[in-house]
């Protein structure tokens, strides 16, 4: 089931991501906005339909939380900002605008911070793009997922094949000059060929950045339960990992190269904000269902919008669970998360304490590893072969078994550009979660 990648038909383009957005991505804040105009069919994300009542109830939680965690993130000076959903797009100027003061007003945003916000191609107009330039937003990231007709359909997506290109135009006309595609590959009766249709067509709208996602079903979803329940079938795993691999060769062409197992940049263009989840550096999550890492805890809020708001209005903690992180956690999300990168695992990357823990943990797995071929040393460290990019989790899942205690849970993000990890090995890659 593994691609079959000849080295001399990949990108020269090295492997990132590079060290200046390594360096540039120190921490990250997350604010999740749980509004969409319909619900796609694959998505089990924590979003609901957007009405003044709702809207209203969220705002006003939000402004009770955010300097409820001032105190906490104090001295954090953040270099990322990302507005996830849902579709933050769906905000009305005014509201983005209210909200991003009250970030502004309760924590420290870098000069010069990447500002991420996503969006779904219909939503993209002037009046907008000019409100989020005001505000400070400097990157987006458009959720297309198919150039086809009858697969955006099948999906739940509610704007036209045209739309993404004409939403970059936009964008590049009132000054964005960092735009990401959402791509989606591997769901029921998705074919190379449309896939080859929708990669050119991604391509041609001439983006610095692309996602591509392979469908994993979600159970609760109704795409997911018709893939689980066999009425829709899946691709087979050998027919995902050729898609993949055309998915790589297409846009290693274009002079993108693989800075992570799911996303492909221009030289520059990796999204800092998520770096700073595969490194794991310090981010602070905001709303119904965000995550954070800060101070040595790991904590995440309630999923459901109404029951994180409810909790924040009677003076209560907004969150569903809570941990302090040891030694030997921080080292299994190191090696999780580092080797999903196209580079790596870099011991350059980590405190000293921290790059001890792995190695003291993982230094026989990994030497273990290299002599298997399911890793290769680099000048570096260590990295998951190119052609093995699309099993990465099973690589990962591999090196796991053979450290003394088995990995004990996935960790989630709070990005569709971030997706989690599986701790079994797997046939396709993770989806987006929230």
């Amino acid at each position: 089931m593994e691609p079959h990648l000849p080295a001399d038909s990949l990108s020269t383009a090295p492997d990132g991501p590079s060290t200046a957005a390594r360096d540039e991505a120190r921490a990250g804040l997350y604010v999740h906005v749980p509004f969409c105009a319909t619900r796609c069919t694959y998505c089990d994300f924590s979003s609901g339909a957007l009405s003044h009542d709702t809207l209203e109830r969220y705002l006003n939680a939000l402004a009770i939380e955010v300097p409820s965690r001032a105190e906490s993130a104090r001295g954090t000076r953040f270099t990322s900002v990302f507005f996830g959903g849902g579709t933050p797009s769906a905000l009305a100027s005014r509201h983005f605008a209210a909200v991003m003061r009250l970030l502004r007003d309760h924590f420290e945003i870098a000069n010069g911070a990447e500002i991420t916000l996503e969006a779904n191609p219909e939503s993209v107009r002037p009046a907008l793009l000019d409100a989020w330039a005001a505000g400070g937003v400097n990157r987006l990231s458009m959720g297309a997922q198919s150039f086809d007709p009858g697969e955006l359909a099948k999906l739940g997506r509610i704007h036209s094949v045209d739309r993404p290109a004409e939403a970059v135009r936009l964008a590049r006309t009132h000054g964005f000059g960092r735009l990401s595609l959402d791509l989606m590959f591997g769901f029921p009766e998705h074919t190379p060929e449309r896939f080859a249709a929708t990669l050119d067509r991604a391509l041609a709208c001439g983006v610095e950045h692309l996602s591509a996602y392979c469908f994993i079903p979600e159970p609760g979803t109704p795409l997911g339960d018709a893939a689980l329940s066999g009425r829709a079938a899946l691709p087979s795993a050998e027919e995902q990992a050729d898609l993949y691999e055309s998915l790589t060769l297409r846009v290693s062409v274009a002079g993108m190269s693989c800075y992570e197992t799911s996303n492909f940049c221009r030289p520059g263009a990796e999204a800092r904000h998520n770096v700073g989840y595969w490194l794991r550096r310090p981010y602070l999550g905001l709303g119904p269902s965000a995550h954070s890492l800060l101070g040595g805890l790991r904590f995440g809020n309630h999923y459901a919008a109404a029951r994180w708001a409810e909790a924040l209005e009677r003076g209560a903690s907004p969150e569903s669970e809570r941990e302090t992180e040891s030694d030997a956690s921080v080292a299994e999300e190191i090696v999780m998360l580092g080797l999903r990168l196209g580079n790596g695992l870099i011991p350059r990357d980590y405190a000293a304490k921290d790059w001890n823990a792995v190695r003291g943990r993982y230094g026989a797995a990994l030497d273990h590893a290299v002599a298997a071929s399911r890793l290769e040393r680099t000048s570096l460290g260590w990295r998951v072969p190119r052609r093995l990019r699309f099993v990465a989790d099973e690589c990962i899942a591999w090196v796991a078994a053979r450290e003394r205690r088995p990995i004990r849970r996935p960790v989630w993000f709070d990005t569709a550009s971030a997706v989690p990890i599986m701790i079994e090995p797997c046939s396709s890659l993770p989806s987006p979660a929230i």
